[in-house]
């Protein structure tokens, strides 16, 4: 898969993908920023904009070995709502928002 049809998977995933099973499946996030947010801490193991410091969106940051792990996690948040609660407390956590 070329960098662009990472990118362009990853697109489909936040906008189309994880949204509609999100919102079928009672996940603790819905929204597409949420989902890119957890993927992309996920990624870095920390908050990202403390990792990816160049200008422009993450999404043009990552390399692509970052962009496959990007997919993976994503896909995987599709059908698991534990793994999504999981990740989603583990991005609170780098961000100093755990409840």
């Amino acid at each position: 898969m070329t960098t662009d049809e990472k990118k362009e998977r990853l697109r489909q995933l936040a906008n189309v993908d994880f949204p509609a099973a999100a919102k079928a499946g009672r996940f603790p996030i819905v929204l597409n920023h949420c989902f890119l947010r957890v993927v992309y801490d996920h990624v870095a193991q920390d908050m990202w904009k403390n990792v990816l410091t160049g200008k422009g969106p993450a999404i043009h940051q990552l390399s692509g070995e970052q962009l496959d792990l990007a997919i993976a996690t994503g896909e995987a948040m599709l059908t698991d709502r534990e793994l999504t609660s999981k990740l989603n407390q583990e991005s609170l956590a780098f961000r100093g928002k755990l409840k």
